[in-house]
């Protein structure tokens, strides 16, 4: 469980296992899982760099309290995955690697407004995707783990979209 949220960067690659507990589940479940862990770990990059680059103490603190939020979440999750007998490779998906080449470029309030802002874009296409889970989900202990974190994304929607009224001013 340690390696999965210890990893720097992992995406995942789902299988299930022929006679996994319970039998195989819905599409919905197992794209979530996906999903999830990978935007976890994409989540945990884009805010380690933010820590690292701000120049802004309420924005690094922000970034670090993400970064610990999102690895509570992935361990939450890498024990659902172990449940499952899931497996796990390294590595970030195309569009997370850009992100990150992408805000790695800017400096000072134009990298603190495109933190922002990608962490509202993705807090937001998060929220979605856990509110679909909850109300669609067919796996009982995943429909619980995206009604239990659920509150941790909207609060880090609502503190992003606080924080960036005030970036660059």
């Amino acid at each position: 469980m340690k390696q999965v949220s210890s990893l720097v960067a992992v995406a995942v690659l789902v299988a299930f296992a022929n006679g996994s507990q319970g039998g195989e589940k819905g599409p919905l479940d197992k794209d979530f899982v996906i999903k999830v862990a990978s935007c976890n770990n994409a989540e945990i990059e884009v805010s380690k760099l933010a820590d690292s680059r701000s120049k802004t103490t309420e924005i690094r603190e922000f970034a670090g309290k993400l970064i610990n939020d999102h690895k509570a979440a992935q361990d939450k999750l890498a024990e659902l995955i172990k449940n499952r007998k899931f497996g796990v490779v390294t590595g970030l998906e195309k569009e997370a690697r850009e992100d990150i080449k992408r805000l790695g470029k800017l400096e000072g309030s134009a990298f603190d407004q495109a933190f922002l802002e990608h962490t509202v874009v993705e807090h937001k296409k998060a929220i979605t995707m856990f509110e679909n889970q909850v109300k669609n989900g067919t796996d009982s202990e995943v429909r619980d783990y995206a009604k239990e974190m659920l509150p941790d994304l909207q609060k880090h929607l609502k503190k992003a979209q606080e924080l960036s009224k005030t970036a660059g001013r």
